[in-house]
């Protein structure tokens, strides 16, 4: 007998050591595994996109409601007081906020509470002690990611940003054992077991947060004895190598959370963001218990689809929280009857797609696609919100009702880029006329003839002879150009003539015949130059036909056509992104532009001028109607049958293009007044504009001339008009415009 043990023990022992050759293998490539994931780049992350900063200005123009909803829409929380950051609170003539501090390419910006108040629709910035502030400024906003085949969202969380009650709650509900074990708790299993019996539900889970965050990171989700065994072998392992924080840290930005569309939401930040639109540390008590609830199923209590159920488990998990002792009966009372506030979400890709794929288009060429999808990037662009928002609602409100108003043009579509009046920097595109983004991005991609968007750079070409001013006289009679053989006979929208003119006149009403004449009497050679020089980069051949806009150009083409004019010479390139950072706030690459313009100051200013008169007494009357006290520059366009409406809008703030048109290129019944001008009235009311300032700059001037006589007019004067010059082109005499009796 003792043989036989003898010989079973020996045999025993030598297949057990054999046998355990290669389960200690196994565990040696699975602590490979984890180490490796857990030490390298645990998660591919696409590249964030952020809006510019939105500046609040002392002085600009602005409403009481507008200033709250803007608040809203930033994820500011109105109540009694604001001193919570991201807490706001008003009155019946003031709004205070704790604004969001917040890192960018230029810097830290402190976090800083500011009062405002509203005097005759002006803005006045106060700090707490009274003093006057310039300006304040609301953090970037995310307008989205580029994916490039990324399907995950995920904000990464350091330990030290994740809030306390965040952790603490999460450890109660999921492992209160969690600090104790070593990766698998029997106690929790048991724990579990008695909580789930005595409610006749299952309310709590056995497997610790380790195991939950090596199942969600390193194994599929099948339900095997061999996975289970992996995943507690894994679970050990994970907690033999790192610490607490670390796997906490690793499971806030793990856990799976929800499925929108195509992409799973991954981790608590981007869960906070999406749900609630606003950071993680600034939810309430109630909001945290509602994700952490959603960890036990994230389709199951997602509050969107299921908002019933949803609170039902953040209820639950209230409910935990009151019988551990961590949150007293009256505070459960009180939050148990909180009703769930989600964000008020637009959706992301239709509002700011087309602007999203510009910022691609741009990075493209400084970064491939595997960096911008799995790097977590953070993108600073100079979108402004509140004009994609007013450029986009106003778009699909305009179309809609000249659709409704003529069936004729059902499938209309428009586009419109607007950019910063003095930089340069793309503040909006909208790409269609349609609710959601569509792919086609008409901004960039309709190239169409400009119709009478030509003009401002003709006359420009004239001024800058210098024999040339806006007071000067010509003819608006009939022409014919012999072109390769063909006869080119221009013709006015009104198919009459109008005899001599002025040219502020000619240009503000648009007439074809006047202009043709001048852009002849110029040279027509010196007018393609001149589109060249502020920024036309689409091969053309220069011949009598383009003097009245037959040059094929996108929205986004002709925004960077007018730049230099709007900003008087300060700008010429528009721009999209301002800087690309890394998650560990270090600048990647800033994008400065050449803005160099090969026009004086002075005369561009003089030709903007120009451009004031149209909204007076030429073809965009019923914008200035709309804005009787702004000041503003505009210009309209008609093309051939009229095929394209297109509209050029300039205020203090903004630079705006806007095309209308259809796909098809088929006849329409709308014109640039009829047509493009409405969407520009539509959005400018919504964006509080500024008018143009007076002021020239050196070596220009305005005077008031005599209508029928090239002298400087006397104030007593009637027959004036005020004008501005070139210094040296101005008349040289006077009127002083007495009458004998």
């Amino acid at each position: 007998m003792k043989r036989v043990v003898r010989f079973c023990f020996k045999w025993g022992l030598i297949i057990a050591l054999v046998g355990s050759i290669p389960f200690a293998a196994w565990v040696w490539w699975l602590n490979g595994q984890v180490v490796s994931r857990f030490e390298g780049q645990k998660w591919q992350v696409p590249s964030e996109v952020y809006s510019a900063p939105i500046i609040l200005s002392s002085g600009a123009p602005w409403k009481k409601q507008d200033l709250e909803n803007l608040l809203e829409e930033t994820g500011y929380r109105f109540g009694r007081n604001s001193q919570k950051v991201g807490w706001a609170a008003r009155s019946k003539t003031k709004v205070s906020a704790h604004l969001r501090s917040y890192v960018d390419h230029l810097g830290f910006h402190e976090s800083e509470r500011r009062i405002f108040s509203f005097q005759k629709g002006r803005l006045i910035i106060q700090a707490l002690n009274g003093d006057n502030i310039a300006e304040a400024r609301i953090e970037p906003q995310r307008i989205g990611f580029l994916y490039g085949g990324n399907t995950e969202r995920r904000d990464i969380l350091t330990y030290d940003e994740i809030p306390k009650p965040l952790i603490d709650i999460l450890i109660a509900v999921e492992d209160q054992d969690f600090y104790h074990h070593w990766g698998i708790s029997f106690t929790g299993i048991a724990r579990a077991i008695v909580v789930n019996m005595t409610h006749g539900s299952r309310r709590q889970g056995g497997s610790t947060l380790t195991q939950q965050l090596v199942k969600n990171m390193f194994l599929s989700s099948e339900r095997t004895y061999s996975r289970k065994l992996t995943e507690v072998i894994m679970s050990v392992l994970l907690e033999y190598h790192y610490s607490k924080e670390a796997i906490i840290t690793a499971y806030m930005n793990e856990v799976y959370l929800a499925q929108l569309g195509s992409s799973a939401l991954h981790g608590f930040a981007a869960a906070s963001e999406h749900f609630f639109g606003r950071p993680i540390n600034e939810l309430n008590i109630d909001e945290i218990a509602l994700l952490v609830g959603m960890v036990k199923g994230p389709s199951l209590y997602n509050p969107e689809r299921s908002p019933n159920r949803a609170k039902a488990r953040r209820n639950t998990v209230l409910a935990i929280l009151k019988d551990q002792g961590r949150l007293s009966t009256a505070d459960y009372n009180s939050l148990v009857k909180q009703p769930i506030r989600l964000a008020d979400k637009k959706k992301e890709r239709s509002i700011y797609g087309d602007y999203l794929d510009l910022v691609a288009m741009q990075l493209s060429r400084d970064f491939d696609e595997t960096t911008l999808a799995t790097k977590n990037l953070r993108i600073y662009t100079g979108v402004d919100i509140r004009a994609q928002r007013a450029a986009s609602a106003a778009m699909q409100r305009q179309v809609a009702a000249l659709e409704k108003r003529d069936t004729r043009l059902e499938g209309l579509q428009g586009a419109m880029v607007v950019t910063d009046r003095l930089t340069g920097q793309v503040r909006a595109i909208v790409g269609s006329s349609g609710q959601y983004y569509t792919g086609f991005n008409r901004a960039l991609g309709a190239v169409r003839p400009i119709g009478s968007l030509v003009k401002p750079p003709l006359y420009l070409s004239a001024l800058a002879t210098g024999r040339y001013t806006w007071w000067s006289e010509i003819e608006d009679k009939r022409l014919r150009f012999n072109v390769g053989g063909q006869v080119w006979q221009p013709e006015n929208y009104d198919r009459k003539t109008h005899g001599t003119v002025h040219l502020f006149e000619a240009m503000a009403k648009s007439y074809n015949l006047a202009t043709v004449s001048l852009a002849h009497q110029i040279g027509f050679d010196r007018v393609g130059d001149t589109l060249r020089q502020l920024g036309v980069k689409r091969p053309f051949t220069m011949h009598p036909a383009m003097a009245l806009g037959a040059l094929e150009l996108s929205p986004f083409e002709v925004s960077r056509l007018y730049q230099p004019i709007a900003s008087e010479g300060k700008s010429s390139e528009l721009g999209v992104v301002l800087a690309v950072m890394d998650q560990n706030d270090r600048l990647m690459k800033r994008f400065d532009r050449q803005n160099a313009v090969p026009f004086t100051d002075a005369l561009l200013a003089v030709t903007l001028d120009g451009m004031t008169k149209t909204p007076k007494i030429g073809t965009a009357r019923a914008a200035q109607a709309a804005f009787p006290d702004l000041r503003f520059a505009a210009k309209t366009g008609t093309t051939n049958q009229q095929k394209d409406s297109w509209y050029v809008g300039i205020t203090g703030d903004y630079s705006s293009t806007i095309w209308l048109g259809d796909d098809d290129n088929v006849p329409l019944s709308i014109t640039g007044s009829s047509g493009a001008q409405k969407v520009w009235i539509d959005f400018t009311r919504h964006v509080n504009p500024r008018s143009l300032p007076e002021a020239l700059p050196s070596g220009a001037a305005r005077y008031n001339v005599l209508n029928d006589k090239f002298e400087i007019a006397a104030e007593r004067c009637d027959n004036k008009t005020n004008l501005a010059f070139l210094l040296g082109t101005e008349p040289k005499e006077s009127s002083a415009c007495f009458w004998p009796f």
